[in-house]
This record gives C-alpha cells, structure tokens and sequence, in this order.
C-alpha cells in the first residue's frame, strides 16, 4: 500500500518537473500547447509512460511526440540530479487520445439528445 502511495507522489513530482523542463528547455514556441495529463512510472521506477495532449494543429501532433521523445534522455539526465530517487525513470511520450474520445462521446450523445427530441416533437405535433 505505501508502495502504491510511493508511485503516485513520483508520478505526480515528475508530471510536475516535466512540465517545466519542457518548456525551459525546447525552444519550439509550440510546446507552450502541450499539456501533461499523466504520468505512470513502472513500480521499478525504469520506465514513465507520459500522456500529453497538444492543442495546436492536429497535423503537428506526432512531430510534437517525436520532439519530446528526442529530448527524454536530456530530461532524464536534468531530473537525475535535482531529484532524490534512486532511479529516474526512462520516459516513453505517448499522445492521450482520451480528450478526443471524449468530445466524441458527448457528440453522439448531444445528437442522439437532439434527435429524441425532434421525434418526441414529431409525436406531439
């Protein structure tokens, strides 16, 4: 249980740290788009898997993950000597599709709103 406790402080230190470095150290103005939604470090502490969404064009959302992943051993090395852990993680950038899916949901779900009420308005007329 503590050792669950553990993770969750360190994903949240490193969402943290992340999100900083990133933008202090890419001098890529779009970078300012992207956003840490989560950070899941493997309980050994070799591996973070970091989900980011990026707000700018969808076209340049794979070159933003590229450039993160292109600068995830220059951050690990920076967190390696301003964070006491034993380990510092190697991190993996993926991109979060949840937002997407989300949106997604709650269109299809307005519109079948929509459409229930413009039968119902069929029925009463």
């Amino acid at each position: 249980m503590a050792n669950i406790s553990r993770t969750r402080r360190i994903d949240e230190q490193l969402k943290q740290e992340l999100s900083l470095l990133i933008r202090k150290e890419i001098g890529d103005s779009r970078v300012m788009m992207i956003s840490i939604t989560l950070v899941k470090v493997v309980r050994d502490l070799s591996q973070a898997k970091v989900l980011v969404t990026y707000l700018g064009p969808v076209e340049e959302r794979a070159e933003m993950v590229a450039l993160l992943n292109e600068y995830a051993p220059l951050f690990q090395r920076m967190l390696g000597k301003v964070l006491k852990l034993r380990k510092i993680p190697k991190f993996e950038f993926v991109y979060d599709e949840q937002l997407e899916k989300g949106n997604e949901l709650s269109a299809l779900i307005t519109e079948a709103v929509q459409e229930d009420e413009a039968r119902h308005k069929d029925h009463d007329e």
